[in-house]
């Protein structure tokens, strides 16, 4: 099965491809939200055979994420289950950008931030299949 993980950002979206079979995920691409997103996604999900997505969603409401970014980021994902019609899965982003920047930093990652916490959003999920 092919998955397309997603970092959602009210201004960009990172995105990263990755399957059951290998249980790997890597960064694509980061894209700008626009009101075309669900278009371009489509057009992505059909070209790479993505049967199903993996978005990231600030599922602990606290100390760093607030519960409106946590119904905006539920709204995107209705609206891609409803646009698209294939399943959406919500995990947990915690700490993805942060991680995101040390892999920059640290290990010297060229991919974009938001790709990269895309990358480890889907990981997470593979890594529990």
């Amino acid at each position: 099965m092919r998955y397309l993980g997603i970092d959602f950002g009210l201004k960009k979206i990172g995105l990263a491809l990755g399957d059951s079979e290998t249980k790997i995920s890597s960064p694509i691409e980061t894209v700008v939200n626009t009101e075309m997103i669900f278009d371009e996604l489509a057009e992505l999900v059909k070209k790479e055979g993505v049967d199903q997505i993996v978005i990231g969603a600030p599922l602990e409401v606290g100390k760093f994420h607030d519960g409106e970014q946590l119904r905006i980021t539920q709204e995107f994902s209705a609206e891609l289950r409803s646009k698209l019609g294939i399943e959406v899965h919500e995990v947990d982003e915690s700490f993805t950008t942060a991680e995101s920047k040390r892999l920059q930093k640290e290990e010297g990652s060229r991919a974009p931030e938001d790709s990269l916490a895309a990358m480890l959003i889907l990981q997470s999920f593979l890594d529990l299949m």
